[in-house]
Order: C-alpha cells, then sequence, then structure tokens
C-alpha cells in the first residue's frame, strides 16, 4: 500500500482511508475484542510507515566511499556487535546511522538509539542540572546526527521529524543502567570517553531483534581516567575473537570529510 509511483512520490492512505480499513474489517466479521486490538495495531503500524514515506524522508541507497565504510556496513549487516576505532572523519557515525535508518525502512528495526557520554562537554559531566527539557539537554550531543542525516535521508526536514517520532531516540550514558534496548541499531558513540565497565554496561543493554556499534577515536580521549583505562581499547581487543562481533579499524587514509584532515592529523602525530 506504501510503494511508488513512476514518478517517485509515495502512493498514500489518508486517516480516514486507514479508520474505513478498519471498521470495514471489524464490521463484516464476527471477531474477539483480541482480533480487533490486533488489526488496530496492524492498521495503526500501516499508517505510520505511509506517514513516514509520504513526508519525504525514505532514506538514499547506500554507497561507501572507502573500502573500510564497506566493511563496516558489511558487518553491521551481520553481526550482533560491531567495534569502530578509527580518527575523526571517516564516516563511522554516518555509516552507522545510514545503517540503522536503512534496517528501519526495511521494517528490520523500530529505532535507531545513540547513546554517548556526557564526557568531552566542557570536560565534565552534569548535564542534568542544566535548565529546560531533557531533549533541550541533549542537543548539544546530537551534532553528529544532525549532521549526517542530511546525507542519509532526501528531506532537510528529516532531523527534527524523525527525532520528534522516537525514530531516533537520544540518551545519555550515565542514564542506560536498567534499560532494555529491543528491536533497534544502538550507536555508542565517543566510546574513547567510557570506561571497561561503562561499555560493559551499554553491551548488556542490547536486547531481542538489536544490533550495536561501539565507536570512537582513540586519539581524541578527554580525561586522563580514560587513557589508562580505556573502554573503547578495551572491548576492541577483549572481544575480537568472539562470534557475532566484528571489529573495523580505520586509518587516516581512509578519511573523507575534508583531505586536508589527514595532513593536518597527521602533523599533530609528528
Amino acid at each position: 500500500m506504501s510503494g511508488y509511483t513512476s514518478g517517485g512520490e509515495p502512493n498514500r492512505l489518508s486517516q480516514s482511508a486507514f479508520q474505513q480499513h478498519y471498521l470495514t474489517l471489524t464490521s463484516n466479521f464476527m471477531l474477539s475484542s483480541k482480533e480487533k486490538r490486533r488489526i488496530r495495531r496492524s492498521a495503526e503500524k500501516m499508517e505510520k510507515r505511509t506517514t513516514f514515506e509520504s513526508r519525504g524522508m525514505d532514506v538514499n541507497p547506500f554507497y561507501a566511499k572507502t573500502d573500510s565504510q564497506e566493511d563496516l556496513w558489511k558487518s553491521l549487516n551481520k553481526n550482533t556487535v560491531t567495534i569502530a576505532v578509527g580518527p575523526a572523519g571517516v564516516g563511522k557515525t554516518l555509516v552507522a546511522l545510514w545503517f540503522g535508518l536503512s534496517a528501519i525502512k526495511a521494517k528490520a528495526f523500530e529505532k535507531v538509539i545513540y547513546v554517548r557520554s556526557d564526557v568531552g562537554c566542557s570536560h565534565q559531566r552534569g548535564r542534568g542540572a542544566l535548565p529546560g527539557t531533557m531533549e533541550e539537554k541533549m542537543q548539544p550531543l546530537l551534532g553528529p546526527l544532525v549532521d549526517n542525516l542530511s546525507v542519509v535521508c532526501r528531506s532537510q526536514g528529516a532531523g527534527e521529524y524523525l527525532m520528534d517520532k522516537k525514530i531516533i531516540d537520544a540518551m545519555l550514558l550515565e542514564d542506560i543502567r536498567g534499560r532494555s534496548l529491543n528491536n533497534a541499531l544502538i550507536i555508542f558513540d565517543e566510546a574513547q570517553n567510557s570506561s571497561p565497565d561503562q561499555v560493559k554496561t551499554v553491551l548488556s543493554r542490547v536486547g531481542e531483534n538489536s544490533h550495536i556499534i561501539v565507536t570512537g577515536d582513540t586519539k581524541q580521549i578527554d580525561l586522563d581516567v580514560f587513557k589508562s583505562h580505556n573502554g573503547l581499547l578495551d572491548c576492541y581487543h577483549r572481544l575480537a575473537d568472539i562470534d557475532s562481533v566484528g571489529t573495523v579499524r580505520f586509518t587516516n587514509s581512509d578519511i573523507v570529510r575534508n583531505g586536508v584532515i589527514a595532513d593536518i592529523l597527521a602533523a599533530y602525530d609528528d
């Protein structure tokens, strides 16, 4: 029902059409209350999917700019856990977001959950003390997602819509304990600013039908404590030989953001 016309625009069913579909099904048959609820949920899910596509937020086809990006895409498809390590500008978060939204389009997942620590913003924790709603407090941490949505999606309004509908949901590392994250791609970003115990906590939150990517750059560690007890490096080496865990290491040669960045990073490494 939500396919595409020859002109590329999605075929749409209005809200009244969904309501009529539901009323027709429930009035023509002697159905139990349980069956009526099942039909209603199915109709609502169909409506949500059509609304998502009718607003022009369909996901662009993925294309890899480097072999390492292709390796990351394959690992995300194959493995429950993927660990991606490398410098800024190689597309780690971009590929992860692209994979997650493509999987949502294919109905493999229901949402993308973006997790990161508050470390790195003014080198301190305590975002809960800032004024505003939690969504407003999280905005400074969501830059990597917002920047990449214009590449992944066709619509310029995709970011606001996807976050408003919680199709992309964000949470702080400090708030994840006790959660069970099902039917989602979980992106644990900037994991170089975490301890091994914190990475373990996030990995243990992965629920039914979910995949997770742990990603970061070990040369952008913001607190000294993480230089000796680094969760990203620890999980990269500790989990490398486990089935359903994939590892991808990017280098400066994989940088695609701007050609000069590789030279700049090399100058700082000397």
